[in-house]
């Protein structure tokens, strides 16, 4: 039988406020009352109806997280670090599988009939143009927080909607920067999917860099998607030319593994024949043939738990949050041989 409040509270010889004071760590309780209260209520088996807090606060003390998958770097990434940021808070995670459009807007709608109380989406590529996911949290007024990708109708009034995403425009500027005081003038770029607003700001920014640094983009950009074997096929391509770069940037970790096998395939070492950068520092990076020269960036998750947590407590607006890189310098760049 489950032990109520009452039954504790009349065990001690205690109110039922004063009890439920003591296990909140209220400071108008003793500290020899709450220690006699928490070693009852753990001899009993007490612990706190949850439900029937959240209908008292009207607060469910849970959010819900959506991703298109839950086996890549990139989900367990951002799953990670929300994770740890609502565990430290109180705040449990719900966490649902969505691979549609349709899939994120059935579960946005299941998550906010069940207490959500934000949402937090990892959407597809495709959402970038539209999301019914962001109309329906609208219509029910549930905070919804898009990470490393937002729709492109989105905006600061639509609704109680932010965002979180990577300054992949100043990734380039790092990658470029840290070439071209290795001595680098050569490079080229392999790019991730088209239809990514933040794929297309990474090159946007390495085409510009290239240029304003005096630099040459050999075989213009290669936007080869997010599988790593698509980019190995582009590299064999690239070592092909007559005048082939001496350096590789790529927007992910996942394409520079790809380009790597594709060199030492070919015989040509990495760095002394070629040098790659990669985006993420995920575990390939640290952990890879070569150990990846890569930009990191902070949990994306976590700064959107933050994000949301600050509202939530009415200590700030929702504003979006475009999280600044770090360049992470380790054996995949050299200086080019002459």
């Amino acid at each position: 039988m489950k032990v109520r409040l009452r039954d504790l509270a009349e065990g001690l010889g205690l109110s039922v406020m004063a009890v439920s004071k003591a296990l909140r760590d209220a400071p108008d309780i003793g500290v020899a009352t709450k220690a006699r209260v928490q070693a009852e209520a753990n001899r009993l088996g007490y612990w706190p109806n949850e439900a029937a807090r959240s209908l008292r606060v009207k607060q469910s003390g849970w959010v819900g997280l959506i991703l298109p998958d839950l086996t890549s770097e990139e989900g367990s990434f951002v799953s990670g670090g929300l994770a740890e940021a609502a565990q430290e808070s109180g705040i449990a995670v719900l966490v649902g599988l969505a691979r549609t459009g349709k899939e994120e807007m059935e579960q946005v709608r299941a998550m906010m009939g069940r207490g959500a109380e934000a949402i937090f989406l990892l959407p597809r590529i495709s959402t970038e143009h539209r999301s019914a996911s962001l109309e329906v949290a609208n219509r029910g007024s549930c905070p919804i927080i898009f990470l490393k990708r937002y729709p492109a109708g989105v905006g600061l009034g639509s609704g109680k909607v932010s965002w979180v995403v990577r300054d992949m425009r100043g990734a380039a500027d790092l990658a470029l920067d840290h070439l071209y005081d290795l001595g680098h003038r050569r490079v080229a770029y392999f790019g991730g999917h088209s239809a990514a607003r933040s794929h297309a700001l990474h090159l946007q920014s390495v085409q510009e860099g290239v240029e304003t640094r005096g630099m040459v983009l050999v075989g213009g950009a290669n936007m080869v998607g997010l599988d790593s074997e698509d980019a190995a096929k582009e590299m064999k391509k690239i070592l092909g030319k007559k005048e082939g770069p001496t350096a590789i940037l790529c927007a992910t970790d996942i394409l520079a593994g790809g380009v790597i096998r594709a060199c030492y395939g070919a015989g040509m070492m990495v760095p002394g024949g070629m040098s790659v950068v990669g985006v993420g520092d995920g575990d390939f990076a640290r952990h890879g043939v070569v150990s990846l020269t890569t930009v990191r960036f902070p949990s994306l998750g976590r700064l959107g738990f933050e994000l949301w947590k600050k509202g939530r407590d009415d200590l700030g607006e929702m504003k979006p949050i475009l999280a600044k890189g770090e360049l992470v310098v380790r054996g995949s760049t050299a200086k080019p041989n002459q």
